[in-house]
């Protein structure tokens, strides 16, 4: 992931995450990606999201705005940022891959299984673990995703 450094005066949009449409647009450039329309429209329609997504939702958002996108440039923009750490790719409850916008850290999820709300947390219970497994058996960790599935205090307060 690349070492971001602390932004001064960088204005956020309400839902960004970490990211503004433009730092993202910024991110894939100097990482020699191509910032055409079609991928700018995803990054916006990406940032501007306030509940996990997955591209399918952003497949369908494209083809009703003007500047239509296809279905595989969502697919590749969305795995480009989620390579840069613009967004997260997470499971949500059925084990489908979803997307939420973040910071580039190392980060888990708490994810409701009523609303889709993903609620971030950076504290890793698993990296110790991940550190014994892999001194035990000769093997070099990349990395691991941690998503803990429930319902969030509106669904079950809704549900009473």
């Amino acid at each position: 992931m690349p070492v971001r450094t602390q932004r001064e005066n960088v204005p956020k949009s309400r839902n960004s995450g970490d990211y503004s449409p433009q730092e993202a647009i910024a991110t894939m450039a100097g990482h020699g990606y191509r910032v055409t329309a079609p991928r700018r429209a995803i990054i916006a329609s990406a940032l501007r999201q306030e509940r996990p997504f997955t591209a399918e939702q952003l497949v369908a958002e494209a083809a009703v705005a003007a500047g239509e996108s296809g279905r595989s440039t969502v697919y590749r923009t969305l795995e480009i940022l989620a390579s840069l750490g613009v967004l997260s790719r997470i499971l949500d409850g059925a084990g489908r891959p979803v997307y939420v916008a973040g910071a580039p850290v190392h980060r888990h999820h708490l994810v409701c299984a009523g609303c889709g709300t993903a609620v971030p947390f950076n504290a890793c219970p698993v990296a110790d673990l991940a550190a014994t497994l892999a001194r035990e058996n000769d093997f070099e960790v990349h990395g691991h995703l941690l998503e803990i599935f429930g319902t969030c205090g509106d669904c079950r307060a809704s549900a009473r």
